[in-house]
């Protein structure tokens, strides 16, 4: 049998979704409230705009979500390899606390499509993160990104 070598990052957002999916809905919808379901509801309504480490398939840079208009995404992504923002756009589902991105690759036929889903702290819901994957080529890679700051 051939055995696989899971690199961190894999366990990593295994972890994150994990930590998402433990949430039953209806704890988010609960008519009496506790502090676990706010907190959670905090997460959910929190603003996504702002500034993230980008760690896409060990590939390290940022992510600027620039703006969410009625779910419409523009954002800035800047891998340190390339060294210049490329402008990529998407779509952000607030109830599924979805985000999806679009990369193209320029000139060159092809793309990148980043499916991130929000985490967060249920204690401290101002420190986002996103974890997920991105698809090249009909091939899935992981990526995260850590809050940096709103700007």
């Amino acid at each position: 049998m051939k055995r696989f070598n899971r690199p961190k990052l894999i366990v990593a957002l295994l972890a994150l979704l994990a930590m998402l999916t433990a949430v039953p809905a209806s704890a988010i919808t609960a008519s009496k409230s506790s502090p676990r379901t706010e907190a959670t509801a905090k997460v959910q309504d929190t603003s996504i705009t702002g500034l993230y480490q980008l760690n896409a398939n060990g590939s390290t840079g940022t992510l600027h979500i620039l703006s969410v208009n009625q779910g419409q995404v523009q954002a800035d992504m800047r891998y340190d390899a390339v060294g210049f923002d490329e402008h990529v756009s998407g779509t952000w589902d607030g109830s599924a606390r979805t985000l999806t991105l679009v990369r193209p690759f320029g000139p060159a036929p092809g793309n990148q499509t980043y499916t991130l889903w929000l985490g967060g702290s249920a204690s401290y819901p101002a420190h986002l993160m996103f974890g997920g994957y991105f698809t090249e080529s009909g091939a899935q890679y992981g990526a995260y990104a850590n809050y940096i700051w709103n700007g």
